[in-house]
């Protein structure tokens, strides 16, 4: 978890510089979004990834715990009907339960500051054969190392996720 909290000189410059990473589009590729999708980008920052799932889906969202974050999403996001953002964190999720086919966290998940609550908070807002992507790094300092990944999986499997996979 990060803890300086974001503020809107530091999510102006980490918007500036991750306009659109190019893991964005394949997240949204791996995913195989559809027409029918509705879409949840937890920690989505400036929303590059919800807006391109907005070209697919019937409705992308993205949450993140940062208001200056979400205030550059919103402004980058005018006039896109189907998108919208909250401010939020993984564990207290401000959606109804079942609302998403599709939920993922690309770069983000190892800054949830309890990732097995956030789990738990996914599996709630994951509507059933829906499907979770979690997209990090594998690194020492920053993204999950091979424990950490292994733990994820673990707990995936506990809270009833259904097939696990892991890719490198």
């Amino acid at each position: 978890m990060d803890k300086k909290p974001w503020s809107r000189f530091r999510a102006g410059v980490y918007s500036i510089l991750f306009r659109t990473p190019k893991t964005n589009r394949t997240l949204v590729d791996l995913a195989g979004l559809t027409e029918t999708d509705r879409v949840l980008d937890i920690g989505c920052g400036p929303g590059a990834a919800v807006r391109m799932a907005a070209e697919i889906a019937a409705e992308s969202v993205g949450v993140d715990r940062a208001q200056p974050m979400v205030d550059i999403a919103r402004r980058r996001s005018r006039g896109l009907d189907n998108v919208r953002f909250e401010v939020g964190a993984a564990e207290t999720l401000p959606f109804p339960d079942g609302a998403f086919t599709v939920v993922w966290a690309a770069h983000s998940f190892h800054h949830w500051e309890d990732r097995r609550a956030g789990l738990a908070e996914v599996s709630r807002v994951l509507a059933d054969g829906g499907r979770l992507l979690i997209l990090e790094e594998d690194g020492k300092k920053h993204g999950l190392n091979d424990a950490q990944a292994a733990t994820v999986r673990a707990d995936m499997s506990e809270l009833g996720f259904g097939v696990v996979k892991s890719e490198k």
